[in-house]
Order: C-alpha cells, then structure tokens, then sequence
C-alpha cells in the first residue's frame, strides 16, 4: 500500500508503521471502503492477504454484476425504443392516409389500444377552435364539446400550458372524459391537440386511460405524447375547417 503524499519530515517506514497501526485500530476499515478493495494491488496470498485478496475478488464480481445489470437495462431500454419508435411511425402513416374525420378518430383510438397497452381512449374537440371553428354540421358529433362548459374549465390550465400531463385526475375531469369505464381508469396522460408549445390554438384534447394506477405519472417523459399531439393536430386541421 502507498501514498503519494506524506507529512513534511515523516519518512516512509515511519508512514508505514503508522498506516499499519491505523488498520489494526480499525479492522472494518475496508468494510466502509469497497472500492479501495478494487483499486489494492496484493503481490503475496500468505497471511491476512489471503481474507483480503477473497474480499477483492467478491468486490470485483459484484461490480462486474452491476455493470451486466446495467448493461442488459440499456439493452433493454433500447429494444424498447425501437419497438416503440416502429409502432410511432405506423401509426403517423395511418393517420397520414386517413381520408375522413371518423377515419381519422378510428385509427388514432384503436392503435393506441392495440399497439400502445391503452385501455381507453377519448378524443374530445373544441367548438371554438380559434380560425379553424367547425361547420354546424360537424360541430353536432358527439366528439365536439363547447369550450365555455363549466365541467371543461377543470382542463383550463392544462390546455393554456400547452403540454401533456400524467398522472391522476380528479373525481370530475375522470368522469367528463370516460364516463362509461369511471371505476376502471387509475391513471391518465392528457395531451392538449396544439401544433407546438407555442401554437395559439387548441384543437382538443387526447385523453390515454390506463387501469394500472403507475402506467402514467408525474415524472414519466412526455417528448413521444408531444410528437404525438403535434402530428394529430396537423392531420385534423383541414377537417376541422369545415
């Protein structure tokens, strides 16, 4: 063992004797310093050198175990991706072929189920959607909603900050979104239809629905339910112009 700094005057035996005695006074002293037991250098299997170099060999396994652990989640995490960003880009090209609204509504709420795990899936549209209003004729689908409901004003703030959100929503914005699988939806990711975060307009809203209550929260990313708010928003633009 050796150091590349000892006090002024202090020779290397008297260095020695005194790192010495410090290890007998504090015999756990590698129990709190694994990762001294990686980096030890042990020339002699004799002695307590034996019990050391055992230490250093289990010390190394067990990194070499994390590191594998590690390495087989990023593996992981990467297929996951793949995967996912595959499913991204079909169903972007279904919706791109989509020649009606109800088209366009079937497609979007029956892959997210079959290729995205959602139990549920609800597309709510604005009345009032700024210069793209809707003619009377499709303004009478039940997919419509007047903006100036009072049960809406809950989805105020999400819908003025332009971004998803996920988590649990409240008892009443729960009900105005799937009344008919109330008790089934334990959490939610809610995606404001805008075209970008600084868009002025807001066509809807994308409510995802999940029956496991740690499927979508707070700190889970939101970068794919933005591309995805983005490209829906752009592929209803010229059907809510009426």
């Amino acid at each position: 063992m050796s150091t590349q700094h000892k006090p002024e005057g202090q020779s290397d035996s008297d260095l020695e004797k005194s790192v010495v005695k410090y290890l007998r006074d504090h015999p756990d002293f590698f129990e709190h310093h694994h990762d001294l037991l990686a980096d030890m250098v042990l020339t002699h299997a004799s002695g307590n050198a034996v019990s050391l170099i055992e230490r250093q060999v289990s010390v190394l396994r067990e990194q070499k175990t994390e590191l594998k652990r590690k390495l087989q989640h990023l593996m992981q995490h990467a297929r996951t991706n793949e995967q996912l960003s595959s499913r991204f880009q079909s169903l972007v090209l279904d919706l791109l072929d989509a020649v009606t609204l109800d088209d366009l509504l079937e497609t979007i709420q029956s892959r997210m189920i079959s290729d995205f795990d959602a139990d549920a899936v609800v597309v709510r549209l604005f009345r009032s959607a700024g210069s793209t209003a809707p003619s009377s004729a499709l303004a009478q689908r039940p997919e419509f909603v007047d903006w100036s409901e009072p049960v809406l004003g809950a989805f105020e703030k999400i819908v003025n900050a332009r971004k998803p959100i996920c988590g649990h929503l409240k008892h009443g914005q729960l009900d105005s979104l799937f009344a008919d699988q109330l008790e089934q939806i334990a959490s939610v990711a809610l995606i404001p239809l805008v075209e970008g975060g600084q868009s002025k307009t807001c066509y809807g809203m994308l409510a995802i629905g999940s029956r496991d209550p740690q499927r979508f929260h707070p700190e889970m990313g939101t970068m794919f339910l933005e591309y995805l708010a983005n490209i829906l928003s752009r592929v209803l633009k010229p059907h809510l112009s009426g």
